[in-house]
């Protein structure tokens, strides 16, 4: 029976990561740069199922032979023990993701876990830039693109990197116009309480995911709830905290959106 169990539990975890992939529901844990080590898992675990599964019938065939038994009895499974207390932690352990995967809904990061985890709005200690002269290299090429933008649409592909340059060199984007869609977060430690329109950012998978943003204007003053999804336009300006600038949208127009299928973005 043991041997049973970790046959099942084995098929389960490759059926289980083979379902994720069919469905795309991988992406709402993994980046999707990493998607053949999860499918190079679903073929370990079914590789080691179809080794496990001849010991099942090789244990019975021991336990059924008799020929070395002696005048006290058999003793076949001492190895392996009953049913302790251990093992029913070990297996449960091991069973738990299973449990979880298959019975209980997804649910996407929202406000509630960026307050938890912290969100950033602003990436840089600008108090030892005097002009904030933008550096040669990367950033710059990216700072220099964006400003010949009219209008800097931001995406799931270019968030990222637009984001770190805008909170880095934000004087740079003073009175450019701006359309950013995110979902609404509001944070009492703002002044004037207000509403940053916010993405999760996904390295490797959400256990690393952490929440960045844009200052907005008191959203609640708009009628906008927090965690709904907008699109958003505005226009970019700058506040001053202590030693750090962080931008702001000076917001013209607003419309809610729908929740995307993938809400996460993958640097």
């Amino acid at each position: 029976m043991r041997q049973a169990v970790k046959a099942f539990v084995l098929l389960l975890f490759a059926v289980f990561i083979f379902i994720l992939h069919e469905t795309g529901e991988i992406t709402r844990f993994i980046n999707p740069n990493y998607l053949y080590f999860s499918q190079i898992a679903s073929v370990i675990f079914l590789f080691l199922f179809f080794i496990q599964v001849p010991r099942i019938f090789t244990h019975l065939q021991i336990e059924n032979d008799h020929s070395e038994c002696g005048l006290w009895g058999c003793n076949h499974d001492a190895g392996e023990g009953g049913l302790t207390l251990k093992t029913i932690f070990a297996y449960g352990l091991i069973i738990m993701p299973l449990l979880t995967g298959f019975l209980l809904p997804y649910k996407d990061f929202g406000a509630a876990e960026a307050l938890k985890r912290g969100i950033s709005y602003s990436t840089h200690d600008h108090g030892h830039l005097e002009e904030h002269d933008i550096l040669d290299g990367q950033l710059e090429r990216r700072v220099k693109e964006m400003l010949k933008q009219s209008v800097i649409h931001f995406n799931n592909e270019n968030f990222a990197s637009y984001i770190g340059a805008i909170t880095t060199y934000p004087n740079s984007f003073v009175g450019k116009s701006i359309v950013l869609e995110g979902f609404i977060l509001e944070d009492d430690s703002l002044t004037s309480n207000h509403s940053i329109i916010t993405r999760f950012l996904v390295t490797h998978c959400v256990a690393d995911a952490h929440a960045t943003g844009i200052v907005i204007e008191n959203g609640a003053s708009f009628g906008i709830q927090e965690n709904s999804w907008i699109r958003v336009k505005g226009e970019l300006n700058v506040q001053k905290g202590d030693s750090i600038l962080f931008p702001i949208i000076n917001v013209s127009s607003w419309e809610e959106i729908q929740s995307p299928i993938d809400p996460y973005v993958y640097p």
